[in-house]
């Protein structure tokens, strides 16, 4: 049942914030995903890092802002099959306005934009990012086709993780007056697959279900079936992992970050076997299980530049 929404925009944007994007949390996450990332462009380039800077805010913020802006295109692109399945938030129970999507959409671009606009290169970076999920939005003009195919919807809309990283790495460049012919792309390659893969295996893992959990919403688990999903999943957190060595091995990290990887990824896969073995309601949470799996990887990173690095 559709009620009644709350009296004032921002009262009513409280609500959803705090239900589908809580930005305290949220904003450590950017600022932990941002640190973590340019720790490893600092060793890679043999660089000193600052990261208390305008540039470590600019990074930080650029990671929250894109994730909201594509929050709220969701809200507003899947808002026929969340007023059929997810009646309970925000906006399909009534307590939001479309209208309130909307505008805070368009004034978080606008936002993301001229926050960028004081380097030349990140900002035309960052219109590109901005394009791409304006194509995501549009479902790449081509809504019939993407909506009945998740995999191709897939394969469209994950690289926006690669082209935000890639963000990064360009304000990286510009704060350190570091040319582009200067970076060691070969690395950077290897940086930005070991993140992209772990985001890419959360966003497969978000979206299995044991069978009793099953609807008319399209799953991976219906796609793959429930063991191919998690060898997808899996898979990709095995990248990860690999790349992870690798760079322990190049860059000589420390024996804190392999225990903090490895209890990580152990866990992860622990979670992945019990579902495959006792797949029920409870054993297909492996959402949060991807998210602890990213956090561990960031924190092994910090963890080896702050307190061994």
């Amino acid at each position: 049942m559709i009620g009644l929404p709350e009296k004032g925009y921002f009262r009513r944007m409280r609500i959803y914030l705090k239900v589908m994007y809580p930005l305290g949390q949220r904003f450590i996450s950017a600022a932990i995903c941002y640190v973590s990332f340019v720790i490893l462009l600092g060793r890679i380039h043999s660089l000193p890092l600052s990261f208390f800077s305008p540039y470590s805010l600019l990074g930080t913020w650029n990671i929250f802002a894109l994730l909201l802006i594509l929050r709220l295109m969701d809200e507003l692109k899947d808002k026929e099959i969340d007023l059929d399945l997810f009646k309970e938030r925000p906006v399909p129970s009534g307590k939001v306005l479309e209208s309130d999507i909307s505008f805070s959409l368009t004034a978080m671009i606008v936002l993301y934009l001229t926050s960028n606009i004081w380097i030349g290169e990140v900002f035309w970076m960052a219109v590109a990012v901005l394009a791409y999920a304006l194509l995501m939005f549009k479902y790449f003009f081509i809504p019939r086709i993407l909506r009945k195919h998740l995999l191709l919807n897939l394969a469209t809309h994950n690289p926006i993780v690669a082209l935000m990283l890639f963000h990064v790495v360009i304000l990286f460049s510009a704060q350190y007056s570091l040319s582009l012919k200067r970076l060691d792309w070969n690395s950077l390659f290897l940086l930005v697959v070991m993140f992209w893969a772990m985001f890419f295996a959360w966003e497969i893992g978000r979206k299995i279900r044991s069978k009793e959990e099953e609807n008319e919403y399209v799953t991976y688990s219906q796609i793959f079936g429930r063991n191919g999903a998690v060898l997808v999943t899996g898979g990709a957190q095995t990248i990860t992992f690999i790349i992870a060595l690798y760079f322990l091995q190049t860059l000589s990290l420390s024996w804190v970050f392999v225990v903090i990887l490895a209890t990580g990824y152990a866990l992860t896969m622990w979670a992945h076997l019990r579902f495959v073995f006792k797949p029920n309601p409870v054993t297909s949470k492996l959402r949060s299980f991807g998210e602890r799996y990213i956090v561990s990887v960031f924190v092994a990173f910090i963890v080896d530049h702050f307190l061994i690095g």
